[in-house]
């Protein structure tokens, strides 16, 4: 075997096991993100974050550790896809365990006004809400007539309506 550039084939030989698990476990965790049917990978939900973070901690565990079974990291990512897919459906078949499941919107903004407890649940000062406002185009809180910040973390705005003008 030719030496790459830079370095000796001992070396490179030494790489391979890490390669290979890495290669394999971008596979499982695509795997998994696909089951489980959602943009879960780029959702700031609370348990798709966790979940995010269980499965890198997990998959970096299973690459870097040799002593690790690959088949024990897999069945773990399986377990958590598969908790994921349960907690889906749960959360559609039974709309009343939502708000433990998924979250529910807490309300910063109605009929113009900043809701304090809203702001204050979230740790949000009324500069950030203002901030907030002015990534959807908004000047002023009194243009809203109800904003919310989802499960998600995205804001939700429903803006005044403009007086109905008779003809």
């Amino acid at each position: 075997m030719a030496p790459l550039p830079g370095g000796h084939p001992e070396r490179m030989q030494a790489l391979m096991p890490y390669v290979g698990r890495a290669a394999y476990f971008a596979f499982v965790l695509l795997l998994a993100a696909r089951v489980l049917d959602r943009h879960s990978l780029a959702s700031e939900k609370p348990y798709d974050f966790a979940i995010n973070i269980t499965f890198g901690t997990l998959a970096g565990a299973g690459i870097l550790d040799l002593r690790i079974p690959i088949a024990a990291t897999t069945a773990a990512i399986a377990v958590l896809t598969a908790f994921g897919l349960a907690a889906s459906a749960l959360a559609y078949r039974l709309p009343q365990l939502q708000p433990w499941l998924v979250g529910r919107p807490v309300v910063i903004v109605r009929h113009g006004q900043p809701v304090p407890a809203g702001l204050r649940r979230l740790h949000m000062t009324e500069a950030d809400l203002v901030a907030k406002l002015r990534e959807q185009h908004i000047g002023k809180v009194e243009e809203v007539e109800r904003a919310e910040i989802e499960p998600d973390g995205g804001l939700g705005v429903v803006r005044h309506r403009p007086p109905h003008r008779a003809r």
